[in-house]
């Protein structure tokens, strides 16, 4: 699998940041387009890069806090007011299917007047899902543990799913750690990791260099960006760690 691309369009943390979108990753497969989370602010980013809405077939939403999904109703609409008539496949955690779909009706964006077809695909943890040409794997996460807790208490219906994603392109393997309860969160994730895009909020950086140098993490993007992070301590995972490191920025491409 050739010319494989990785766009930032969103690398903010949970708390507004004054430069950074809401978290959302851009696949881009040549033919169509895969979106991982879509958060607030990330439709004006993927229309600057000159991405159209209709090219993209697949969205990933690996739960439904505001900045990984609260961008999500409006990427819809632009989608809509397209008039494309290219289908689109929304994976998503399975208490997030409902909303979404209200979100639709919460907008006008009535089903009946969609051109396009909608296909939802509820997340089941370690059985991967293809999204274009490649092959996806949800790992549930701890990060929404203590709110499936409180919500059961209170009889609400929240579930607290949340996923990290394997990603498997060809001969590469990107992993997206999404939000994560803790860094262990990610043992469970077969390696080798070619590319490994997690965020920096809930693990502690000290642990991650040799996290990674064991299971031998080529390169480390970091992202989830709070506007206070001292960016200074990354120079510290040197040398802990062979992996190249890197801090997201929103409207940065790699190479895959």
């Amino acid at each position: 699998m050739s010319n494989l691309h990785l766009t930032i369009l969103g690398s903010s943390a949970g708390l507004a940041s004054r430069t950074r979108a809401g978290s959302c990753y851009l696949l881009d497969l040549g033919d169509e387009g895969i979106l991982f989370d879509i958060g607030d602010g990330a439709t004006r980013n993927f229309l600057a890069q000159g991405f159209t809405p209709e090219w993209v077939s697949h969205v990933v939403i690996t739960h439904t806090h505001a900045d990984h999904a609260g961008g999500l109703g409006y990427f819809l609409q632009q989608r809509y007011l397209s008039g494309t008539d290219n289908p689109l496949t929304i994976h998503c955690p399975g208490e997030a299917v409902g909303p979404i779909k209200a979100v639709f009706n919460f907008g006008y964006m009535f089903k009946d007047k969609l051109p396009f077809t909608i296909d939802y695909k509820p997340h089941v943890e370690r059985h991967p899902f293809l999204a274009g040409v490649v092959r996806v794997t949800p790992f549930p996460t701890s990060h929404l543990a203590a709110m499936r807790s409180f919500a059961e208490g209170k009889g609400l219906p929240n579930r607290g799913e949340c996923f990290a994603m394997r990603i498997d392109a060809g001969e590469k393997v990107i992993v997206y750690s999404a939000d994560l309860g803790g860094l262990d969160d990610l043992d469970i994730i077969p390696t080798p990791i070619d590319w490994l895009l997690v965020e920096s909020t809930h693990v502690p950086l000290d642990r991650l260099w040799p996290w990674a140098e064991e299971r031998k993490v080529k390169r480390i993007i970091l992202t989830h960006i709070a506007d206070t992070l001292d960016t200074s301590r990354v120079s510290e995972g040197k040398s802990h760690t062979s992996a190249e490191i890197m801090i997201a920025e929103d409207g940065l491409t790699l190479d895959i």
